[in-house]
């Protein structure tokens, strides 16, 4: 009777990260900011972007206005309201903010952005 050899098969994981592919992350450049109201605004992004949480953007001369809602208009522009009085300040943006991310999971970058005054 003959035995049969017993060898170890190899399984590749097709969804398993390769280190050798870089990633390909898109950033969610803000292309436009308009004002809607006095404490809220319309962010248009460059690619789509999907909504997990409320973002920590600050407004204000220095910061001190933070987002209470936001509200998905289309997959590129989301508006956002703030505790108070926003129109003809800044926009504060943190670095690698979970709130906004684009469909591939690139972030939006980092800054301080103008906001125009509301008519």
């Amino acid at each position: 009777m003959a035995l049969r050899s017993i060898k170890k098969t190899f399984v590749r994981n097709r969804m398993a990260h390769d280190p050798s592919v870089p990633n390909k992350n898109t950033s969610a450049i803000i292309e436009n900011i308009e004002t809607v109201a006095a404490d809220a605004i319309r962010i248009t992004f460059s690619n789509r972007v999907m909504t997990a949480k409320l973002p920590g953007y600050k407004a204000g001369a220095d910061g001190e206005q933070a987002v209470t809602s936001m509200e998905r208009v289309s997959y590129t522009v989301i508006e956002f309201t703030f505790a108070g009085d926003v129109a003809g300040t800044d926009l504060h943006v943190l670095e690698g903010d979970l709130g906004i991310r684009t469909t591939s999971g690139g972030f939006v970058p980092a800054g301080v952005y103008a906001i125009p005054t509301f008519p």
